[in-house]
């Protein structure tokens, strides 16, 4: 499996949310790659106590170069986002193509099933109503940009329909940024998003669950023909120092959620996997099935890289 080169927007009124918004919003999913391609592309992700930029420098090629910076204190986004303008412009790629993902806690995403005998139009109405009933109830008080895709089903199979719902502000402040300094910024996704297509990428088998470790926090996020959860188990500490108690009281949370929600094909990725005694410990107390791991490239690049292998392909 591999991930599609460009999302089929809805119809514009469906897109955003008043008030209107310039906005690129896009939701990247799995499908296949078209052969147009470019020779290079960044990615970056920014999150309270860090930034992060993988540079892709040829298609033909792997090689990479990887940037990240460690913040102690709270810094306003946008000084996070003039650091990655300056990396750009210091090493002359502003008409390189650029994408970023939305941290996962500014927003949902969601998996909807249709009946195959239902016509689109009645889709369209239905996806319509639980989208705006997820609104109310969780963002009630924000703007909102939400954006789907409606995956093409085998004969006789439902439709399913990958919903992204997040915060219109921070894509706002994204935009406004890549405006003012000239700057080609292809993608937004959605970080569960960009952990779903990194399981797509590796081709790992459908039911699966991916285990994703960052600094501040782990994402289990598991997918099936017929459902997609995910949970965020947020926390910080110094990973290379963290204590037997703290680790006890994560793994007995995350063995709780994996038991309650009977997940299987479980697979460990992202930070943690840098680590050899935490890959132990986790190995041994959690079902795991394996690693989800990458080649040449530090496992706390990941969705980076995912992202960078789908800025090169469309």
């Amino acid at each position: 499996m591999r991930l599609i080169d460009k999302l089929i927007p809805p119809p514009q009124d469906k897109y955003i949310l008043l008030p209107t918004l310039d906005i690129n919003f896009n939701l990247p999913f799995l499908g296949k790659f078209k052969t147009n391609r470019t020779g290079r592309a960044i990615s970056f992700a920014i999150e309270d106590s860090f930034i992060r930029i993988l540079e892709k420098n040829t298609s033909s090629e792997k090689k990479f170069k990887f940037f990240e910076k460690l913040y102690t204190s709270h810094e306003p986004l946008e000084q996070k986002l003039r650091a990655i303008e300056d990396y750009i412009k210091e090493r002359n790629l502003t008409e390189v193509k650029i994408g970023t993902y939305i941290p996962s806690r500014y927003g949902i995403v969601r998996l909807y099933s249709f009946p195959s005998n239902l016509k689109k139009s009645e889709i369209l109405k239905a996806l319509e109503l639980y989208i705006q009933e997820e609104i109310s109830e969780i963002f009630s008080d924000k703007e909102v940009v939400y954006t789907y895709t409606i995956l093409h089903p085998k004969k006789d199979e439902p439709y399913k329909t990958i919903v992204s719902i997040v915060e219109a502000s921070y894509i706002n402040v994204l935009n406004n940024w890549a405006s003012n300094a000239n700057l080609n910024l292809k993608i937004i996704s959605y970080e569960p998003i960009c952990i779903l297509n990194f399981g797509f990428l590796n081709r790992l088998p459908i039911p699966f669950t991916i285990i994703y470790t960052e600094y501040n926090k782990i994402l289990i996020i598991s997918y099936s023909k017929n459902r997609l959860s995910y949970e965020i188990f947020t926390y910080s500490f110094d990973i290379e120092r963290i204590s037997e108690d703290s680790l006890n009281m994560l793994i007995w949370d995350l063995r709780n959620y994996i038991v309650l929600n009977d997940l299987s094909n479980i697979f460990l990725s992202g930070i943690i996997l840098e680590y050899t005694h935490l890959i132990e410990y986790f190995l041994e107390r959690l079902p795991i099935f394996g690693l989800l791991t990458l080649d040449n490239i530090p496992e706390r690049y990941s969705l980076l890289y995912t992202l960078a292998e789908r800025l090169v392909h469309v």
